[in-house]
């Protein structure tokens, strides 16, 4: 899946269906008049959904659980890190989104991550939509890829190195990251020896 465009509060752009294990890069110019990013719906009828976004005025980014999971036990609530570009009006926000079914992983160009669990019961299918809260219209380039390790074969374009325990890695990722979020290491376990 590759997207640009426009959002706007009345007209939120739909990006496509990804599968529940995906990898995305995505650059947001946020609507400086409210809060911009991308919403991940995993029900068909949209009632299940965990946002992604961008508060200019706070200079954040901000997950939030409040309607992730259909499950009355599953806690909902908002998770937020410092985005200092989302304050400059214009600028755009490098991001790496990685969700594993009910885990996502949100890397900022600048270090910071934010990882959190969420409780999709719905069966999809599930689909991206970037969204914004403000008058104004915020701008996006996404990009998808599947990164599950089953269904159709996978083609490796981006390659890191990561460090565990003192021990360099070759990591190859699943899909090629077009943004300057390719600098970002991605946590990976290593198995022993």
């Amino acid at each position: 899946m590759h997207r640009t465009g426009y959002a706007t509060r009345s007209d939120p752009a739909d990006l496509g269906e990804v599968s529940p294990t995906f990898d995305l890069t995505a650059a947001l110019i946020p609507d400086t008049t409210g809060t911009s990013g991308l919403r991940l719906v995993t029900s068909a009828d949209g009632s299940e959904y965990l946002d992604i976004t961008l508060d200019p005025e706070a200079g954040r980014l901000i997950v939030d659980r409040g309607h992730a999971s259909l499950e009355p036990r599953a806690r909902g609530g908002s998770y937020a890190v410092p985005c200092p570009a989302a304050a400059r009006p214009g600028t755009p926000v490098e991001l790496r989104v990685i969700v594993d079914r009910s885990i996502t992983e949100v890397y900022l160009a600048d270090g910071q991550v934010l990882t959190s669990r969420f409780y999709p019961l719905a069966d999809g299918p599930w689909r991206l939509q970037a969204r914004t809260s403000g008058t104004g219209r915020s701008a996006f380039a996404a990009e998808a890829c599947d990164s599950s390790l089953g269904g159709a074969p996978r083609e490796s374009l981006l390659a890191g190195w990561i460090l565990d325990r003192g021990r360099v890695t070759l990591l190859e990722s699943v899909c090629e990251v077009p943004f300057s979020a390719r600098e970002l290491v991605v946590p990976v376990l290593v198995g022993p020896g």
